[in-house]
């Protein structure tokens, strides 16, 4: 019986790394979005993975298992606790569809792989949940779990529109005025109006009460504009696989435009982070979180999830040098992870005498708070814990020592890269130090710190 064949494709075409399913039925030939990425080390290592039951015995990088599972696990013969694999499932349905094989109803079928039923492929909140799950299952669970707030949200927006609202938006109308459940929500039924109101929705009530005793209240521009953008990425998703026309979607110019996240200022001077190195910290907790945050701002701002995922082998002792790439670009579209350099100065060497952990192996975790065979969900809670434990005592430092900010660890990267600028270092250097793979990322991300050279550069009128 002749059915579809389902391999891999590694699409690196306008720099994109994705990992697509390739089918090819009758010499035609589709590509579907699995949703995954993979720089070119990671795809030689999936190649070299690929067609078995279980992966090579001897790799222990936890977010390429992850990753290999979501593609290709068996959960008789590798992990019982993850679903079967994309292209397993692929497989399946090509098998079911036999000679009978279209890529329409392919595509049909694996969007509704034992997640919601045909009848509901279209269902944008059942997409935002979907995507969650995969980038959750990948081990990229901070991702993840925006998706899934995104849904809830949605919901929460929905479930306070009246009838004259739902006509208004054209929406689907409740069955009747008493019933709780609401029609299902459709990529066609997201407007630009409807995502207008959303937004104005989001300003007022968008971020939900942690008790039913409490009211909502308004979302922050930030908050808006990173769920907005998670909305775009699904109808991208789906624009990419054909569930709508391109008439019909709602970003862009003469469409709905996404709110920039406002840009407020984290940074502080170079006076105060002097006082918060010099202030002297009780042994403990609060030693561990000022030197957390002084690591942080010496070592080109790196923020608190990619300190805990340092390994031994990334510092070079001999040279002074640690070398990282970001866990945020990790899954970016560039063929080669930028690779961010900093140097070691006695400040930080102290540090990590003082608190790395022992003994020294090549891919042993620097700091004791990760450890191997932890799940990416443990990874999550960890780091979550360390840096909630983080801010909590540079809060009280800096109480103490008279600075007024609400400070939290992401300021260590606005002051490194703030007091640079203020130095007059180049914007090139500003932009390689950060990681930054484009220097206009770079232009935006100090767009906050112009007034403080704007007034430097005014003095010299008097």
């Amino acid at each position: 019986m002749k059915t579809a064949t389902v391999t891999l494709f590694h699409d690196k075409r306008r720099g994109d790394n994705s990992i697509k399913l390739y089918l090819t039925f009758e010499r035609k030939q589709r590509l579907y979005s699995t949703g995954f990425k993979a720089d070119l080390s990671t795809w030689k290592r999936l190649k070299d993975n690929e067609e078995r039951e279980r992966p090579d015995g001897k790799i222990k990088d936890e977010e390429f298992l992850h990753l290999w599972a979501a593609l290709w696990n068996r959960p008789d013969k590798y992990d019982k606790s993850k679903a079967l694999g994309l292209v397993h499932i692929a497989r399946d349905i090509a098998s079911q569809l036999g000679p009978n094989f279209t890529h329409e109803k392919f595509k049909e079928l694996l969007d509704n792989y034992g997640k919601v039923k045909v009848a509901d492929a279209n269902d944008l909140i059942a997409a935002l949940r979907t995507k969650g799950e995969r980038l959750k299952s990948a081990g990229q669970i901070s991702n993840g779990t925006i998706y899934e707030l995104v849904a809830k949200s949605i919901n929460r927006f929905l479930s306070t529109l009246d009838r004259d609202d739902r006509k208004e938006l054209g929406l689907p109308l409740l069955p009747t005025k008493t019933s709780n459940e609401l029609p299902t929500l459709q990529f066609q039924h997201i407007t630009k109006d409807f995502l207008t109101l959303y937004e104005q929705w989001m300003l007022v009530e968008g971020k939900a009460p942690h008790s039913p005793k409490k009211a909502a209240t308004g979302a922050s521009p930030t908050t808006i504009s990173i769920y907005c953008r998670a909305l775009r990425a699904v109808f991208n998703d789906a624009l990419e696989a054909h569930t709508i026309k391109p008439e019909e979607y709602p970003f862009g110019r003469n469409k709905y435009i996404i709110p920039a996240a406002k840009n407020i200022k984290k940074a502080l001077s170079k006076e105060e982070v002097r006082r918060l190195i010099s202030y002297q910290c009780m042994p403990g907790m609060e030693q561990r979180g000022r030197d957390l945050w002084v690591f942080s701002y010496f070592s080109n701002g790196m923020n608190i999830a990619d300190i805990c995922r340092l390994r031994w082998k990334d510092i070079d002792f001999k040279e002074q040098t640690l070398t990282f790439i970001r866990q945020k670009t990790s899954h970016s579209r560039k063929t080669d992870q930028t690779k961010v350099k900093v140097v070691l100065n006695p400040e930080t060497l102290a540090i990590l005498e003082r608190w790395g952990s022992s003994p020294k192996t090549s891919k042993g975790y620097v700091f004791p708070f990760i450890r191997e065979g932890m799940t990416p969900d443990q990874h999550h809670n960890a780091i979550k814990q360390v840096t909630k434990m983080t801010n909590k005592y540079v809060k009280r430092i800096a109480q103490a020592v008279g600075i007024t900010a609400d400070i939290t660890s992401y300021y260590a990267r606005h002051s490194f890269a703030t007091i640079l600028l203020q130095s007059e270092a180049p914007l090139a250097f500003i932009s390689q130090s950060l990681g930054h793979t484009n220097i206009k990322t770079t232009e935006s991300y100090l767009g906050s710190f112009d007034d403080e050279k704007t007034k430097k550069y005014l003095e010299a009128l008097l």
